[in-house]
């Protein structure tokens, strides 16, 4: 089923975020970055009008940094496939949002993501392993951080190093961190092996062992990062 085209609401708001600086200076930017991670745990398994839907519940916090995060990526996803133009803004929005916050591991995580599916996967991995420094570097003052180590995993995913990557995911889930973002994550972590089973125990909603086990004949998993 085709997906819906982005409200005008969404594209105008999203349009704006490319000439705005974040600043977040007169709002609760803890809260901002709980709306972030909110919507963005919506927009991953592709439920985008759930995503759009928190985003617009809480517009007061759109000129923060998180929240450009989060509506860069939603627009990037919603125009995957079908919308050059705005995937290409989506992507416009992440990179400003990784350069204006150079300690958030987010936006550079998912700038990183649009890259790959954009085909720039050099790019794409310069993106993933600064998204890993920058989680490191949280980590190392803060090692309850749920995020940081999220983003840690899902970079170290990407960097192709499993082992390390469920290692971070295990801490993510254990601060709290999202279970079913965690439990996919894991599960490509698996997949990058070429263990099938474990890839579905991790994420029974996110894998299917039959298909999963058809694909033992072709090229690696780990091609597509």
């Amino acid at each position: 089923m085709p997906r819906k085209p982005l409200t005008l609401a969404l594209v105008l708001a999203a349009a704006c975020l490319l000439d705005t600086v974040a600043t977040g200076a007169d709002v609760d930017l803890g809260e901002a970055r709980r709306v972030r991670d909110e919507a963005i745990s919506k927009t991953v398994p592709w439920r985008t009008k759930s995503a759009e839907n928190i985003l617009n519940k809480n517009r007061e916090y759109e000129k923060t940094q998180p929240f450009m995060t989060a509506e860069g990526l939603l627009m990037a996803t919603y125009s995957l496939g079908q919308d050059e133009k705005n995937l290409n803004r989506g992507l416009e929005i992440l990179t400003a949002q990784a350069k204006s916050d150079s300690s958030d591991p987010v936006a550079e995580f998912y700038q990183g993501e649009v890259l790959a599916w954009t085909g720039q996967k050099d790019a794409a991995k310069t993106a993933w392993d600064n998204a890993r420094k920058r989680a490191s570097a949280i980590l190392d003052k803060d090692s309850d951080n749920a995020v940081a180590y999220y983003y840690l995993g899902a970079s170290l995913v990407r960097l192709k190093k499993p082992g390390d990557a469920r290692k971070a995911l295990k801490k993510a889930e254990k601060n709290g961190f999202d279970r079913p973002m965690v439990d996919f994550q894991t599960g490509l972590a698996y997949l990058l092996e070429e263990k099938w089973k474990p890839a579905k125990d991790a994420s029974p909603v996110s894998f299917d062992k039959e298909e999963l086990i058809d694909q033992t004949e072709e090229a690696s998993y780990a091609d597509n990062f």
